[in-house]
């Protein structure tokens, strides 16, 4: 059973117990009077949802990432999944100065339903299938993804910048360059493997008619 509300205008507000939630339906009805109260109709079907759809945003670091705190915010209340992108600093350089450099996951910790910084080439694929499933499943809502620039950059262009000297001097100078040249191996490691880019399943609840009471 479902109960409809008459408005007005001629619209039906239709509360379903097998979803938490209203929706409207275009029938008119037939006294040309508005009704006040509320008529018993045979349960409706559910309507059909689009699956798989999600909202996508990609900034960059810095002033870019902090000008979607309000449109994060609207989301979260607004129960929309959205996946969030936002560019960071190198992983190598957080914390120390870099352009743009902020702690950006604790920004939208109270926001989005999941915050991961990706640290090296191989979870890329893995933290996108979770965060996606994340948005949509259960309550849905906004998840945020931070891409350090040397996840992104291609390895020939990370090892010119951040490599190090081919021919380091001095105790200190090789340990320097073994630090970065191990950096840089632990960053692309398992980065030409193949993944699995197939979508994890969606855990949608929907209440039972005990639960909503009718």
């Amino acid at each position: 059973m479902a109960s409809t509300f008459s408005c007005p205008n001629g619209w039906s507000i239709l509360g379903c117990p097998s979803l938490v939630g209203s929706w409207l339906t275009t029938k008119r009805a037939l006294n040309p009077q508005p009704k006040i109260g509320v008529q018993r109709d045979p349960l409706p079907p559910p309507p059909q949802f689009p699956a798989g759809r999600i909202g996508v945003a990609a900034v960059t670091a810095g002033p870019g990432v902090t000008n979607t705190v309000t449109a994060i915010k609207n989301a979260q209340m607004a129960e929309s999944p959205l996946l969030l992108i936002g560019g960071a600093a190198a992983s190598l350089q957080k914390g120390r100065g870099a352009l743009q450099d902020i702690d950006q996951l604790s920004l939208f910790k109270t926001l989005c339903k999941a915050c991961v910084s990706v640290r090296a080439v191989r979870d890329i694929v893995p933290t996108f299938r979770k965060a996606i499933a994340t948005a949509q499943s259960g309550t849905p809502g906004p998840v945020f993804v931070e891409l350090p620039i040397d996840v992104l950059y291609p390895f020939h262009v990370v090892e010119k910048e951040i490599g190090g000297t081919k021919s380091a001097r001095g105790l200190q100078g090789k340990v320097v360059q073994w630090y970065l040249q191990n950096y840089i191996r632990n960053l692309f490691a398992g980065a030409w493997e193949s993944r699995d880019v197939s979508p994890l399943p969606v855990q949608v609840p929907l209440a039972t008619e005990d639960e909503v009471g009718f």
